[in-house]
């Protein structure tokens, strides 16, 4: 296993483990100085993540080969539609018929962004060049 790869799994790891105690922290309403500097600094580590993922997963798509990056590329770009017509259909169902799109194609990026993506975050040796 990479070095890369190991990295990148202790990084998922510690930030799963971090939401959990946020989250634990934020609906137990456990206000003290440890629990408020806590959250603070997983405030900082989710935005280090925002930056981290993206940035990692162009530097390894670099190394893939050009059919696979457009099959991933395709899913990515049919997951996103998808998403974005699911979220819309909702929204205008269940909640009211003012659908907010921008935030309906917020997360229907994220999520696709992040679903196609994953295995090249994770870039393992067989799918190198």
């Amino acid at each position: 296993m990479s070095k890369t790869v190991l990295f990148n799994k202790v990084i998922y790891s510690i930030f799963f483990i971090c939401t959990i105690i946020t989250c634990i922290i934020v609906y137990s309403n456990i206000d003290n100085s440890m629990a408020s500097k806590f959250v603070i600094g997983y405030a900082v580590f989710a935005l280090f993540m925002l930056l981290y993922v993206p940035i990692i997963t162009l530097f390894n798509a670099r190394k893939l080969k050009w059919d696979y990056l457009r099959k991933v590329l395709i899913k990515f770009v049919i997951m996103f539609a998808t998403f974005f017509v699911l979220n819309c259909a909702f929204d205008y169902i269940f909640k009211s018929p003012n659908v907010d799109l921008l935030k309906a194609a917020s997360h229907a990026l994220s999520l696709s962004f992040g679903l196609a993506f994953l295995d090249v975050t994770f870039l393992e040796r067989r799918k190198k060049l």
